[in-house]
């Protein structure tokens, strides 16, 4: 049974040619360039399950654990310089 549907726009090819030559297309802006997606939204919640409040609230919590020792770093380090 597939479970994928192709896309309508790019008929699953995942961009849309603008021109004759090989490098001339563009990524399909229905499909974001992957030609397809899942056709059964119970499919998708067993390749993506819904994220829960705690997760948010943990991936929150080490975002700004990340930034506070970037910032300390950049305030010890004498030779830090930016790129």
């Amino acid at each position: 049974m597939k479970k994928t549907i192709n896309c309508p726009e790019c008929q699953g090819k995942g961009y849309i040619p603008w021109g004759n030559k090989n490098d001339e297309i563009d990524e399909c802006e229905v499909c974001e360039g992957h030609g397809e997606w899942i056709e059964d939204e119970e499919e998708m919640d067993k390749i993506y399950p819904q994220i829960t409040d705690d997760e948010i609230e943990v991936m929150y919590e080490d975002f700004h654990g990340v930034i506070e020792a970037v910032e300390e770093y950049k305030r010890n380090d004498k030779n830090y310089r930016y790129a």
